[in-house]
């Protein structure tokens, strides 16, 4: 799908990836609407290139059902929802006690995109045409040794992606679930990893991860990935699962 003319929902997109691909699919002709629960990101996003915004907490029903009024009031139906907000939390090794992270993350990572598929698959469904794609991540694909309700709802969100494109792309409506890597984002800074780390040396920016799902959206592929890492755990898994689980448990605890 081109983005030309395309009315685009971005969730997160006050900052970090959501506000990179704002920007560029803005350049790319598309009408992009604005959305993130930090206001003074909306506003400065949605500002500087010239379209709508809403701050809200888009793990409330009634928050994605405003943002979907507010793109249809303006702009006209919803031609793409990128729901690419998230939180991956505190690094806790071994800690599955916090109710209060489980509960953000499942709202978050899960049902943000279960809400945004209600509002907008109706009228896609009558247009037999449509985009839903979702940001996951590499965690997806492998695990995360201190994030336990991360790593669990980010494997969930691809399960709901991987229903979606089975059930929906027959009839017309393209899905794609974006698992990337780490990236020199916020997100990646607030991890308390230092800016000087080896690690940090190639991974991506928000700049150019936008760049490539502008690529991974014209040839509507499901599953996008920008590190050879995620693909290396999958085939390894369907391999020997057990191999697998037995050398992450060597990695996790090395």
């Amino acid at each position: 799908m081109e983005l030309r003319d395309k009315v685009v929902v971005i969730t997160g997109s006050g900052g970090g990836i959501g506000e990179a691909c704002a920007r560029r699919f803005a350049t790319e002709g598309a009408k992009v609407v604005v959305t993130d629960i930090n206001p003074e990101g909306v506003k400065r996003v949605s500002d500087s290139i010239g379209t709508v915004g809403l701050a809200g907490d888009i793990t409330a029903e009634d928050t994605v059902r405003a943002v979907a009024e507010l793109a249809r009031a303006t702009y006209g139906e919803i031609d793409i929802w990128f729901s690419n907000a998230g939180y991956a939390g505190p690094r806790r090794a071994g800690d599955i006690a916090d109710d209060g992270l489980w509960d953000l993350s499942w709202r978050l990572h899960v049902m943000s995109h279960v809400y945004a598929a209600r509002q907008v698959l109706p009228s896609m469904l009558e247009r037999g045409d449509g985009y839903l794609l979702q940001t996951a991540s590499v965690v997806a694909l492998t695990t995360h040794p201190d994030k336990a309700a991360y790593a669990v709802t980010k494997h969930a969100a691809l399960a709901f992606s991987e229903w979606l494109a089975m059930t929906y792309r027959p009839k017309g409506i393209k899905v794609s679930c974006f698992c990337p890597g780490p990236m020199l984002t916020p997100m990646l800074m607030s991890d308390g990893i230092p800016a000087d780390h080896p690690a940090l040396q190639n991974v991506a920016t928000p700049e150019e991860v936008a760049e490539r799902l502008v690529g991974a959206i014209e040839t509507e592929q499901f599953l996008i990935v920008d590190s050879p890492m995620g693909l290396d755990s999958l085939t390894g898994k369907a391999a020997d699962y057990e191999r697998w689980v037995n050398d992450m448990t060597v990695l996790i605890n090395s």
